[in-house]
């Protein structure tokens, strides 16, 4: 399809969802009776919203498990998830095996986080690369809310995976945590009578050449919040055991004095000419 036909296409769209959606608006204030007051106080929440630079948070809470939902349908392998507002580009660049960019006496528990990349048809794929990310032991972003002093791209980092598509990340386990609650989207929660609160995880972007990119998180089974995760991103497939390791060998191997944990999981990507179950 040639730049102008797309052009078209894109057009298209445009109007065919902005008419949809303006007209599903007005049939929503009329289904409701909405004031003119009700209609001001709405417009000035987007606004502030917006100079408090949350309009973004507002989208991915209150939207994206949905937009999710919809992209994923009739999917085949591994369960997608959302990406959340905390997604930053450009992360280090490692090859597996690695351990994520982190302080001096970075916080929490040791953690390898180890598995395989395969195809939908069981072939290992070779080069995969995983773009992770991750809070800390205390619920904090590196950009976003760790202190100055941190590490640049705390415990973020892309990497490849070898020839056989293995790969084995060491990093800390992540905490539980809340989004930031004193601002518009806080508010707007405590008003709906809901809390702030996301169960542990950690993000996952992968991608490959001949493959269809996933987007997905892990979750920690045993989260008091995995059934109540403000964003409502948690899906079964995607709760994983952390299981201790105490074996002094494999301690030994990951250069560790002390016991870890282990989350071992195995992504499947479908090619990208692959359809829909």
């Amino acid at each position: 399809m040639n730049t102008a036909n797309a052009r078209v296409r894109q057009e298209e769209r445009l109007r065919e969802v902005f008419e949809n959606l303006l007209a599903t608006v007005k049939d929503f204030v009329q289904h409701h009776e909405v004031t003119h007051d009700e209609y001001r106080r709405a417009v000035e929440f987007l606004c502030e919203t917006a100079r408090q630079g949350e309009l973004t948070l507002l989208c991915d809470v209150f939207l994206e498990a949905t937009v999710d939902a919809v992209e994923s349908s009739g999917r085949m392998g591994t369960a997608s998830s959302v990406e959340g507002p905390y997604y930053v580009p450009e992360a280090p660049v490692l090859r597996s095996p690695c351990v994520l960019p982190h302080r001096a006496n970075e916080p929490g528990e040791p953690m390898l986080f180890h598995g395989t990349v395969r195809a939908t048809d069981g072939t290992p794929l070779d080069g995969v690369m995983l773009d992770v990310w991750q809070a800390d032991a205390n619920g904090a972003y590196s950009h976003f809310d760790v202190a100055k002093e941190a590490a640049p791209y705390n415990l973020r980092a892309r990497v490849f995976c070898d020839e056989r598509g293995r790969f084995e990340i060491r990093t800390w386990v992540s905490a539980p945590y809340h989004i930031p609650k004193d601002g518009p989207t806080g508010g707007l929660l405590t008003a709906l009578g809901r809390h702030p609160y996301r169960p542990a995880h950690i993000h996952v972007k992968l991608s490959h050449p001949q493959c269809l990119p996933l987007t997905t998180q892990l979750f920690y089974e045993g989260d008091p919040y995995l059934d109540s995760d403000v964003v409502g991103a948690v899906k079964a497939p995607l709760i994983v055991r952390l299981v201790k390791q105490e074996d002094p060998a494999e301690i030994r191997r990951q250069g560790l004095g002390s016991p870890f944990y282990a989350l071992k999981y195995d992504f499947v990507l479908p090619h990208r000419t692959a359809k829909a179950a």
